[in-house]
């Protein structure tokens, strides 16, 4: 089987938006998917034994995969293990995936991105990107793609990501830069800076995150329409909005903590709290970061 595409299924609630949205990715990309159920364990007479061990659970888990099977065509994976996140991580290093793929929690408003906890662990620290798929997602086409750009390698990365997507998609661009009210100055404000300073400062501010995101959108390949936009508002607060009128939303790690691994900012963790689109999350640091899934666009690209 080549490299699939990891998406974590749970067979007892049978929701299948981490599978939905990991087919839009497959078709995307010509990946396969994996569908994955990992049955929570404990160790008991030093054996490794799921807690939903009665055979008629497991059996009506199986009948469940065996159906997702026949509907959607994906490959199926049954895991043992005492940590749910930990299968998911060490599956997707073991077969050198590129991206998983999981859901929110019935808690949230159906069409609204909420990890749960298991989500939320997979998130954190992961080796390669993850997706969020909304409560009750299913798969529809992806005409515009949304991307959160600042002048960081992480940044840049993200936009990378998005425009590859946006280019196999057919879809459209938006590279999103938001400048927050304070205009990033608020420790000279609150050093007494005279107004007429901090204005002048905030416009040269506006400037350089103006032209960084003109640089980076300029040294893409071209093939994509890309509508670069400037936002005075809180960073979180404008990509929230934006997430209502898009079909992806594309965002980095934070800039610092361990290299090639996920780890939510700020901004990164309210937009997997509330989105109203799929989330893609990048690992920081990696210079491919949804590794081989895009080699197949890049070489048709070339």
């Amino acid at each position: 089987m080549a490299t699939p595409i990891i998406a974590a299924y749970d067979p007892f609630l049978e929701d299948r938006a981490p599978v939905e949205l990991a087919l839009v990715f497959g078709e995307l990309t010509g990946t396969p998917v994996l569908a994955c159920a990992v049955h929570a364990a404990a160790f008991v007479d030093g054996w490794m034994e799921p807690f939903q061990s009665d055979p008629e659970i497991l059996a009506a888990g199986e009948r469940a995969l065996r159906q997702l099977r026949g509907d959607t065509g994906v490959q199926s994976r049954s895991i043992v293990d005492v940590s749910v996140p930990r299968a998911l991580h060490d599956l997707a290093r073991r077969q050198g995936s590129g991206l998983i793929v999981v859901g929110s929690t019935k808690r949230g408003r159906t069409g609204r991105v909420l990890p749960g906890s298991t989500a939320e662990r997979v998130l954190h620290g992961a080796e390669c990107a993850v997706a969020l798929a909304p409560n009750g997602y299913r798969r529809r086409p992806v005409e515009t793609v949304a991307v959160g750009f600042v002048d960081t390698a992480e940044g840049r990365a993200a936009l990378a990501a998005a425009y590859d997507l946006a280019r196999r998609a057919g879809a459209r661009l938006r590279a999103i830069a938001v400048l927050h009210p304070s205009g990033g100055l608020d420790a000279a404000l609150a050093q007494g800076t005279p107004p007429q300073r901090a204005h002048m400062l905030r416009g040269h501010h506006r400037t350089a995150i103006e032209d960084a995101l003109a640089r980076a959108v300029a040294a893409l390949p071209g093939g994509v329409e890309v509508d670069t936009e400037i936002h005075v508002d809180d960073p979180a607060d404008a990509l929230l909005r934006i997430s209502e009128h898009v079909d992806m939303l594309v965002c980095g790690s934070r800039g610092y903590g361990p290299i090639r691994s996920v780890l939510l900012g700020g901004v990164s963790r309210r937009l997997v709290d509330g989105a109203q689109c799929p989330v893609l999350v990048l690992p920081r640091g990696s210079e491919r970061p949804l590794g081989d899934l895009l080699a197949p666009m890049k070489a048709t690209a070339a």
